[in-house]
């Protein structure tokens, strides 16, 4: 009787370690604050991400626009990312050397192309999405979102790159220039 007890036991302690589905766990980044309120379901849609990231695009790309860091990415992304910039003008070290939005360093009728939305979850999702920062620009560049719901809308967390078909974080660049 006492085997059958611990072998219950036992196996109750499987079950509940293998359904922890803590991102931070699976090695997702989080970031300092919570997860906070999942997405409402009609949030969690191709179409509603691919109209938020479309919104994203036409407002950085935008010739007038210079806030679209502060506005679109979470707090904890772009607070990152300012850390990385204040640290670049103290040493001069070259970290952030152009647009991540269109991938250039100047640009000539910038332009976007959603291509897709994946992995949507309550508090993340993935999108592509293509962008040229020159109109007569052969090739574009793909850049891999991660879109965390943040307050009451998706803001990114993290943008890649791609570079010979691998994609780079830019929150793993920052926090290794940060040491962190």
């Amino acid at each position: 009787m006492k085997k059958l007890f611990f072998l219950l036991c036992a196996a109750l302690m499987i079950a509940a370690t293998s359904c922890n589905n803590n991102p931070k766990d699976t090695g997702e980044v989080i970031g300092e604050d919570s997860l906070g309120v999942a997405a409402p379901m009609d949030l969690q849609t191709q179409e509603y991400i691919e109209g938020r990231v479309s919104d994203m695009y036409n407002y950085a790309i935008s010739s007038v626009m210079d806030d679209a860091d502060k506005k679109f990415f979470t707090p904890d992304f772009y607070a990152l990312q300012e850390k990385v910039l204040e640290k670049q003008n103290e040493t001069g070290d070259l970290y952030i050397d152009h647009d991540h939005w269109i991938m250039g360093q100047d640009s000539h009728n910038p332009s976007f192309e959603f291509l897709k939305a994946e992995e949507i979850g309550p508090h993340y999702a993935k999108a592509y999405v293509n962008v040229k920062a020159f109109d007569d620009q052969e090739k574009p560049e793909l850049v891999r979102l991660t879109l965390r719901y943040n307050g009451d809308d998706w803001m990114v967390d993290d943008i890649e790159e791609q570079y010979e078909g691998a994609f780079y974080s830019h929150r793993k660049i920052y926090e290794e220039a940060l040491g962190e």
